[in-house]
């Protein structure tokens, strides 16, 4: 009688343990379906993308402000005249 509780012990030990590790590459597999998608590469892509346009944008800016001021100072002159 010993021996079958015994082993019914090890058989639910063994059943947990295998039942955690299912889950455990559940998991996994879903990490790596994403992988899949392309979503973390995507982003990073993004990510690039918008840094160089704000790096352009940030580059461009002071020559699109002497602009604005040079408009303004010809409508200064237009009225001067």
């Amino acid at each position: 009688m010993e021996r079958l509780e015994t082993n019914y012990q090890l058989a639910q030990i063994q059943k947990k343990e295998e039942t955690q590790k299912t889950l455990r590459m559940g998991e996994r597999i879903k990490f790596l379906e994403k992988d899949l998608t392309f979503q973390k590469p995507l982003g990073k892509t993004k990510e690039m993308l918008w840094a160089n346009i704000i790096d352009s944008v940030n580059d461009v800016w002071p020559s699109v402000q002497v602009i604005f001021e040079q408009i303004e100072l010809v409508k200064v002159a237009i009225e001067a005249i």
